[in-house]
Parts: structure tokens; C-alpha cells; sequence
């Protein structure tokens, strides 16, 4: 901060304190009236470097001022804690496995094109449960057991899950072989 000068200035805060400014900072004119946009690009993704550059100033300063201001500190940490909320979701959802709807194009014997929407389940995840479990429950004691130096890993096979999706497979064979034989027979 050399060759600044600093001078105190009244300002209406919330405790209406006293603020020391620093004059020629670009914090006030630049950074502060922004909040809720630094808030939003965080949120979004954005990198430091592009919040500064959006902000017309140098990713130092950026760095500087969350140092310094508390504004900008409670900014960054409720942009933590929701990313981390839309983090925490979707791992969650993966964990579960979930039904998507995909966009199909069918084109028919007579040259017609369909379009529809098929629902497709895709399965759990082990990593994901397990990475959600780790986070968010102090009961659960993960499959990733230390060993050491080494690291290993067991699956989890329950039995009774895997016999249905078995069987799902199957039945799903099945209904392809009747309408590749229907198909064939028609022929």
C-alpha cells in the first residue's frame, strides 16, 4: 500500500462503524457495487482471473481485498455452500441412479421420421454412494479399507439386486428375440 494515501470517511453500515478507505482503491468503485454479480459468476464456475477481468481489476487485487474486506468474504463463502449444495445433489443422484429421458429419432419402413422421448434408467454409481456416504455419514464405514501403503477397494455385491437386474436383462432379450422372429416371419 505504498504511496496510497488513507483517509477516514463515514460511512452508513450496518453498525454505522467507521470505515478506513483507502483512497485510490478500486475496491469501492469497482468491487463492492458488484457483489451480487461476483456471487452469480462464482456460482457459475468462473475463474478469479475472469471475476478481476470482469470487475476491471488485476487478479492481485481481487486477492488482496478478500484478505481485507468482509463483504467479500461472506460473497465467497455463500457461493462455497451452494456449489457445494449442487455438488452434493447431483452425487447424491448419481449414488441412487436415476431415469433420464433421452430424444430418440426413428426412421420408419416407409421413409416416415419419428421423433419421441424414451426414459432410460441409469444404475447407481458405487463410487459416488460411497464418496456420499464418507462425506455425510459419520456412521458409515467405507469399502476403501487402508492397508498400509496400499489401497484396497471392495465391491459390495448384494445378491438379491443383481438377480433382478438379471433378470430385467433377460427379459429384455427375450422381447428383442420376438420381435427380430415376428420381423423375420413377416419378411
Amino acid at each position: 500500500m505504498k504511496g496510497l494515501a488513507v483517509q477516514e470517511v463515514q460511512e452508513p453500515t450496518k453498525a454505522t462503524e467507521t470505515i478506513t478507505k483507502i483512497v485510490g482503491s478500486k475496491y469501492y468503485t469497482h468491487v463492492l457495487p458488484r457483489l451480487e454479480d461476483v456471487y452469480r459468476w462464482l456460482c457459475e464456475g468462473m475463474t478469479e482471473y475472469s471475476i478481476a477481468d470482469e470487475l476491471g481489476i488485476c487478479h492481485n487485487s481481487l486477492i488482496e481485498y478478500k484478505k481485507e474486506y468482509s463483504e467479500i468474504i461472506e460473497v465467497y463463502t455463500r457461493a462455497r455452500t451452494q456449489r457445494n449444495s449442487l455438488v452434493m445433489n447431483s452425487m447424491f443422484s448419481k449414488a441412487n441412479g436415476v431415469k433420464e429421458p433421452i430424444n430418440k429419432v426413428k426412421v420408419l419402413n416407409n421413409g416416415d421420421i419419428i421423433e419421441y422421448t424414451e426414459e432410460t434408467y441409469i444404475p447407481p454409481d458405487v463410487n459416488a454412494a460411497d464418496l456420499y456416504l464418507r462425506n455425510n455419514s459419520d456412521d458409515y464405514k467405507s469399502a476403501k479399507a487402508d492397508t498400509g501403503g496400499l489401497t484396497l477397494i471392495q465391491n459390495n455385491i448384494h445378491l438379491p439386486q443383481l438377480q433382478e437386474q438379471l433378470k430385467q436383462i433377460d427379459d429384455q432379450l427375450k422381447l428383442l428375440d420376438a420381435i427380430e422372429t415376428t420381423y423375420i416371419e413377416a419378411e
